[in-house]
């Protein structure tokens, strides 16, 4: 069985393998981009973002050159540390990677024509996630923002007390908004797969861990790789080893409790369908 799925894995690998690569030198692309990126180059994100903010707000933000979309009264700043565009490169790496061999058909015959539809299917499907994600990145954004302005005010001052911080706050809002987000689209991304033409090899498990693992396991893969571990490749732990080891525990920590109520929102679930 094990060996029948690493061939699987394999074929998918090589069927798809030149999808992967383009979307491994888009990532590469925009990681560098935004590494690199001021202000006045992030003008196609933030401009949406502070638009949907004071949308779902009514606060209204201005473009202060060099810094963001600022509301100077308020004294709040939407700068390029909030574009979201790591949890757009996350999102698209998780349309792409997930989802782009369901979306292929497997190549059983070496006509020509089959061939160009898989192509053709495969890089719209890239462009499709591209889109997807940077849409998706301004709605959760948003929401994301809005949480850090409100809730801080609703919970008082008083809850900074030892270990929470006002910064180490904001982090945490970000960590469950966005984790939360990214199980939340793989679910519904994958449900749409399930149910279309477009189901692949995907066999649902009647297990209760199986199905609970498959549906988290990509999500949280691809949230740790690109949030921590591309960062621990480009040094960023040997650089500031305090403020690398505190986000990792952060996002550790937030990432499990969200898990758990997932997975026992899963298991009442399961349980009611039965008691049906």
């Amino acid at each position: 069985m094990n060996s029948q799925r690493i061939q699987t894995a394999k074929k998918i690998i090589r069927q798809n393998f030149c999808f992967y690569a383009a979307g491994l030198l888009l990532i590469l692309g925009m990681k560098y981009f935004y590494s690199n990126a001021e202000s006045d180059h992030l003008i196609w994100i933030l401009a949406p973002i502070a638009k949907w903010v004071e949308l779902l707000s009514g606060i209204a933000f201005e473009y202060a050159p060099g810094a963001g979309y600022a509301n100077h009264s308020l004294r709040l700043l939407i700068a390029p540390t909030c574009s979201g565009v790591q949890f757009m490169i996350i999102t698209f790496t998780l349309f792409l990677f997930s989802f782009v061999h369901r979306i292929t058909p497997s190549a059983h015959t070496s006509h020509a024509n089959s061939i160009f539809l898989r192509y053709v299917k495969g890089f719209c499907w890239l462009i499709i996630s591209m889109i997807l994600s940077y849409l998706l990145t301004i709605f959760v954004n948003g929401l994301r923002i809005i949480t850090a302005i409100y809730l801080p005010a609703l919970l008082g001052e008083e809850i900074y007390r030892g270990f929470l911080t006002p910064d180490r706050l904001h982090t945490m809002i970000g960590i469950v908004v966005y984790f939360t987000a990214l199980l939340a689209i793989y679910r519904v991304t994958d449900f749409f797969f399930s149910k279309s033409k477009y189901s692949g090899n995907g066999r649902k498990s009647n297990a209760y861990l199986p199905q609970l693992v498959r549906r988290c396991l990509p999500p949280v893969f691809w949230y740790f790789a690109i949030a921590l571990g591309v960062p621990f490749v480009n040094n960023a732990y040997s650089k500031n080893t305090e403020k690398f080891t505190e986000l990792t525990i952060l996002i550790i920590c937030c990432c499990l409790v969200i898990l758990m109520l997932y997975g026992l929102l899963f298991a009442v679930r399961k349980l009611f369908r039965k008691l049906q």
